[in-house]
């Protein structure tokens, strides 16, 4: 156990990873949706799709690929996370793969 994870309660621990397991999971099945994803948006610069009560954007920004999850719902938490982007071509397609399985990970049930 690191020292992040001895903060965590034993339900947060958890849902950590059912998260890592999703996103892994996600890695996998939706491989060829990501690869299709990551085209579009490599090609205009930005993505964007409904996933449950989220709604999910991507786009360049600067060295970074940035993502926002809004929720349908006024009372819930909005999201957002940042990677860097990667020289190489293949490298920017297994990133955004991976972005994209992370951004869902955590909002489908």
């Amino acid at each position: 156990m690191d020292s992040f994870e001895s903060f965590l309660t034993p339900e947060q621990l958890i849902r950590e990873s059912e998260v890592l397991s999703e996103c892994s999971r996600l890695m996998l099945e939706e491989r060829s949706r990501y690869e299709n994803q990551a085209e579009i948006f490599l090609e205009t610069g930005s993505f964007s799709r409904v996933n449950g009560d989220y709604s999910f954007k991507y786009k360049m920004k600067g060295d970074r690929f940035v993502w926002h999850a809004k929720p349908i719902s006024p009372t819930e938490n909005s999201y957002s996370s940042e990677v860097p982007i990667p020289e190489a071509m293949v490298d920017k397609i297994e990133t955004l793969i991976e972005f994209f399985a992370q951004s869902e990970a955590g909002f489908i049930s």
